[in-house]
């Protein structure tokens, strides 16, 4: 076998996004921004990043970047330290920046280590908020006329023109910029929702972070082609999301794992609150069978919650489950339309045939041609047209289902044995006094103690005093009365107040790894 193919190859439009999105029927919300980016020296090939929560007028600034010719970037809020903001700024080339203004001095500050020049930067102080001292409120930029986008309709531009630039996950190191063009943002919502089986009107709660791959195209592009009803919300807040979804009859919800585990855990999950819910969909990391059938439950009749796989390289979504089918088996269902898929062994040979596990690579329109500027990563992440996503998994011969296993770097080696950590984290999740968990593979010094890894589990208890009185060796127990003996913790437990996390849910296993690193030099040893 060569490769996968998918079902159906979709014929894919080569305009711009704009006009794609606009031109039948015309909108010019986006016109006044246009000219005032114009106004202001922003010259096409120019990248603007936004430093904000969500907002309501988030994307209208993401729109009229790429009408003015130049491309987005959006950076999370409060979290970036001063040093990661730059990092971003420098590595996406931004010369523009609009801010919120209570996270704007960590801005400020990268922006001058980066050498953006201060009158480069505006306050986007959206719902009435003070203007600080010295600083110039985004809305001077629509005060310059109007201006009508940088237009196209030709397959080569449309494939090679960048749109954004959006940051790989960061779980194995310091995140990339993935060059997304025009050609892929179109495909990506031509192939998902121009696909779909769904006949009723959609409607969604966003509240995954309108920077991120998992929200960019969905948001910002998607549902304004297709006519959906968005509700935006600041960041995710559990109960006010939920009453957000009952409030106004919300028919599909897209969630990250540790927002499917809080709410299932929490004590509004045997509430009313998500029964009018028909479609729900999970992705960015792996999600625990048993939360996945929990969740299912707290929706509407006949509803279906089904996992999805996909990355910033693939523009979001490359496997899903098409509505009404649901799934109980773990898969993240089938390759979309156009996109096909293969598998290599560890040397990168096409090992493609059911059953086999293996590296999955993936081709197609929605699929990113590089990172920019960065040689050495597009080197070892691409093989031509071929990207290759580092997620271990097999196709079904019987269904054609897809698994992912986990990521290539984070299987555990145990005396010749491989384990997934998530088949580990979702045995410590099924613990009643656990809230979340996250499990490392450590090697410790000395003699046949460096020839293995031994599984580490770093765990969050659930608040309460029952809690508190957890134990390591409980926990141990707990998990090795479940699983095979090499998979036993023999790294140890942890507990800690949080997993680190990006913000669309991912682990941060590097972090772990370095925190680990730390342990074992101050004299941590196995727990055999």
């Amino acid at each position: 076998m060569e490769y996968f193919k998918p079902e159906q190859y979709a014929n894919l439009p080569s305009n711009d996004i704009l006009s794609w999105i606009f031109d039948n029927p015309s909108y010019d919300q986006d016109r006044p921004l246009i000219a005032g980016l114009r106004a202001a020296g922003f010259e096409k090939g120019d990248c603007l990043n936004i430093h904000s929560f969500n907002d309501i007028y988030y994307s209208m600034i993401f729109l009229a970047t790429i009408g003015a010719g130049g491309v987005f970037a959006g950076t999370k809020s409060q979290a970036n330290t001063q040093f990661e903001l730059t990092h971003h700024i420098k590595t996406a080339k931004v010369s523009f920046l609009i801010s919120e203004p209570e996270i704007l001095d960590n801005l400020v500050a990268a922006a001058n280590d980066a050498k953006v020049p201060a009158s480069n930067i505006w306050v986007f102080n959206t719902q009435g908020r003070p203007l600080p001292p010295g600083h110039k409120s985004w809305t001077e930029l629509l005060k310059h006329g109007e201006a009508d986008w940088v237009r196209f309709n030709d397959p080569e531009t449309c494939k090679n023109t960048a749109a954004a630039r959006l940051f790989s996950s960061g779980t194995t190191g310091l995140p990339k910029a993935a060059n997304i063009s025009h050609q892929n943002f179109i495909a990506q919502h031509t192939v998902v929702d121009e696909y779909r089986t769904a006949k009723y009107q959609i409607s969604r709660v966003i509240a995954l972070p309108c920077f991120h791959a998992a929200a960019v195209p969905s948001t910002h592009v998607g549902a304004l082609k297709a006519g959906h009803t968005l509700y935006i919300m600041r960041r995710f807040e559990l109960l006010p999301f939920l009453e957000a979804a009952d409030k106004y009859n919300i028919t599909d919800v897209s969630t990250v794992p540790p927002m499917a585990v809080a709410i299932v855990k929490s004590p509004y999950a045997n509430a009313s609150y998500l029964k009018k819910t028909r479609n729900g969909a999970v992705g960015a990391a792996p999600l625990d069978k048993g939360v996945q059938s929990a969740f299912r439950s707290i929706m509407g009749p006949g509803a279906t919650y089904t996992q999805v796989w996909g990355m910033t390289e693939t523009t979001c979504i490359a496997t899903m489950f098409c509505y009404p089918e649901n799934d109980d088996t773990g898969s993240v269902g089938r390759p979309v339309a156009s996109l096909e898929m293969k598998l290599i062994n560890d040397e990168g040979k096409n090992i493609s045939a059911y059953g086999v596990r293996g590296e999955i690579c993936v081709r197609g329109p929605t699929v990113i041609k590089g990172y920019f500027e960065n040689p050495t990563a597009n080197a070892q992440s691409f093989d031509g047209e071929w990207f290759k996503t580092g997620d271990i998994g097999y196709c079904d011969e019987k269904t054609k289902k897809w698994y992912i296993i986990d990521r290539k770097k984070e299987l555990i080696k145990v005396r010749g044995f491989q384990v997934a950590p998530p088949e580990l984290e979702a045995v410590l999740l099924s613990h009643p006094l656990i809230m979340d968990a996250a499990v490392i593979g450590v090697s410790f010094k000395g003699g046949e103690k460096e020839k293995t890894e031994h599984p580490r589990a770093y765990v969050v208890r659930q608040p309460g005093p029952a809690s508190q009185k957890l134990t390591e060796k409980e926990l141990q127990e707990f998990a090795g009365a479940k699983l095979a003996r090499y998979k036993y913790l023999t790294g140890g437990v942890k507990f800690v107040s949080s997993i680190p996390k990006n913000a669309s849910g991912k682990i941060l296993k590097r972090l772990l790894r370095e925190e680990a690193k730390k342990e074992i030099e101050q004299g941590l040893v196995a727990k055999l």
